[in-house]
């Protein structure tokens, strides 16, 4: 008598390997500092266009002798081997020369957020090394606030300006004064800071594996900030997944960046993913959702990444009322945030009627591993997928809270594992513990805290966060996403969140409650009627929201994300003690 043999998991099976040629299946991941690798991929196209800033159109040829410039001052300024360097400035060019700047000297940059409080800049300015700080001049007095005592020793002062054309960059200096900063030996501008390095030669630091290349910080949006520690495997991993994904690349493109530097997604998916395949990235330091279309208009970018409601932004601008033709899009990337029914069908739907080949490109990750895991490529699609693992991430479903891998088309827990996993949160063991798990079959893998699934094709689908589900008081589940699924196939709401907040006609359990932005002049009564309507078609009825509420713009971290712990807080401020009083 034989034993059957158990079937093998999706992880080991890995059915998604089919999206992928030979070639690719058999590519190894190089072993070189992201440094290296950026300067190897563009060391003999040093004409080509690596940065379109406002204009100024930096060639890689600049942007590597840039880099080159930017080491030497840091080195100037006793900058070593190890030290982590802090960052607190926007996306321009001068902090992509930081960041590759000082992985070529074999030191890291600690990413912040210039709008960030006192306290959360503070923590990690004074975790970092103080030989010196880079800071955006618009922010000075801020993080000046937040260093004042820790010792810091240089500060090096960067302006969206520095690389702006002259006209442009004299138009600006009109509408937006440059702050007064006293400048002294050891408070440095952009222009000076570079002339301390010259005639310094560096010598370049050799790679290292799980050597740290960056730390950028989380949302924070559930708890306190934290920052996610980079490998130059995990950032170069991105961008070989991208390189074998199957899209067809070329020198001539380009790829539109909104996406802050101080992000994992900007800093990875955004910088260096597009600078290691040879595009021209269009860099926006702030960017107004209300210009999309202006600038998607004007630069016809073949690759872009946004969050749903950038998608929706542009939808709805003025230039693409009129057709537009948008078949220069060969990726509409789409990330960071949940994507409804209603709304996926919104938006491929403008994309369709727009001239694109492909639906959206919907993918999947997070900061702990550099950015992107999963992603749908060149029209392989499934309705609300986040689509099948990218080429060197491995992802599996696993019974939450253990280690044991579900098989296909079973809900658990989203983990993943390859060479983009982070280190672990930087001088935090005890978070990095909760989430890098080493399993029985020797892998490192982080649980995301994401509910899902995955399919037979290896399409994964996400049902929501564990922690967005929520208890009524008499103890039925609610999954939020599930609501706002059945809410965002309304023809006229533009933006949809549906958030638990306590229960104040109860000693116990949490009640749903639907936030919804509309189509300007929209009746709001009758919508809400119609809402009411299709909830209680689609929904059962303890599932239903048990108040809904309208916002004339819906509030969004600085990833463009929604702002669920906002939205809780303003509700429970100004909504539940009305409805204690009713």
């Amino acid at each position: 008598m034989t034993i059957a043999a158990k079937p093998l998991k999706p992880s080991v099976c890995k059915p998604w390997l089919k999206y992928y040629s030979e070639s690719a299946i058999q590519f190894e991941l190089p072993k070189a500092t992201i440094y290296r690798y950026i300067y190897e991929n563009n060391k003999n196209h040093r004409a080509s266009i690596a940065i379109n800033y406002f204009g100024a159109r930096i060639s890689y040829g600049k942007l590597l002798d840039s880099i080159d410039r930017c080491a030497s001052a840091f080195s100037a300024l006793g900058v070593r081997k190890g030290d982590v360097i802090c960052c607190a400035s926007v996306s321009t060019p001068e902090s992509a020369y930081v960041l590759y700047a000082l992985n070529k000297l074999g030191a890291s940059v600690l990413t912040l957020d210039p709008r960030r409080s006192v306290s959360e800049l503070r923590k990690f300015i004074e975790s970092a090394s103080r030989k010196v700080i880079v800071v955006l001049d618009l922010a000075y007095e801020h993080v000046c606030e937040a260093m004042e005592g820790l010792g810091v020793e240089n500060i090096v002062v960067s302006s969206v300006d520095d690389s702006m054309p002259l006209t442009v960059r004299t138009l600006k200096r009109l509408k937006m004064p440059a702050p007064k900063i006293a400048y002294n030996a050891h408070t440095y501008k952009w222009s000076s800071f570079l002339r301390l390095g010259k005639g310094i030669e560096v010598e370049e630091a050799a790679y290292g594996e799980t050597e740290l290349a960056a730390i950028t910080l989380t949302g924070g949006t559930t708890g306190d900030p934290k920052g996610v520690m980079l490998s130059n495997d995990g950032f170069n991993a991105v961008a070989v997944d991208f390189r074998m994904c199957g899209v067809s690349y070329s020198r001539d493109q380009r790829f539109l960046n909104i996406i802050p530097v101080f992000s994992s997604y900007g800093i990875v998916s955004s910088l260096h993913m597009p600078l290691s395949l040879g595009l021209e990235i269009v860099m926006i330091p702030k960017l107004d959702p209300d210009q999309l279309g202006r600038l998607v208009k004007k630069y016809r970018p073949a690759h872009t990444l946004l969050v749903p409601a950038h998608y929706e932004k542009l939808m709805n601008s003025k230039e693409m009322q009129n057709g537009f033709d948008l078949s220069f899009f060969e990726t509409a990337g789409s990330g960071g945030d949940t994507m409804n029914a209603g709304l996926e069908r919104k938006l491929n739907g403008f994309l369709r009627t727009h001239g694109c080949k492909y639906p959206l490109s919907q993918g999947y990750g997070m900061s702990e591993v550099s950015s992107a895991a999963s992603c749908c490529c060149n029209g392989n699609f499934k309705s609300l997928s986040v689509g099948y693992p990218l080429l060197t991430t491995t992802i599996g479903i696993f019974r939450p809270g253990t280690t044991e891998e579900l098989g296909y088309n079973e809900e658990g827990e989203i983990c993943i594992t390859g060479p983009s996993v982070m280190l672990g949160y930087y001088n935090n063991a005890a978070e990095t513990e909760n989430v890098l798990i080493r399993h029985p079959d020797g892998n490192v893998w982080v649980h995301s805290g994401d509910l899902g699934r995955m399919d037979e094709d290896g399409f994964v689908f996400i049902s929501g966060r564990i922690k967005r589900m929520i208890t009524r008081f008499d103890g039925h589940k609610i999954f939020l996403t599930q609501v706002e699924g059945a809410i965002g196939t309304h023809k006229d709401v533009l933006s949809c969140a549906v958030v638990g907040v306590r229960d104040s006609l109860h000693a116990q359990g949490m009640m749903a409650v639907a936030v919804m932005e509309l189509r300007e002049g929209c009746d709001e009564k009758a919508v809400q009627a119609e809402v009411e309507q299709i909830c209680r078609a689609e929904l059962e009825e303890r599932g239903r929201p048990a108040d809904y509420l309208f916002v004339r713009q819906m509030p969004r971290t600085g990833m463009g994300k929604i702002d669920y712990g906002r939205l809780v807080v303003n509700y429970e401020d100004s909504c539940l003690p009305m409805r204690k009083i009713v």
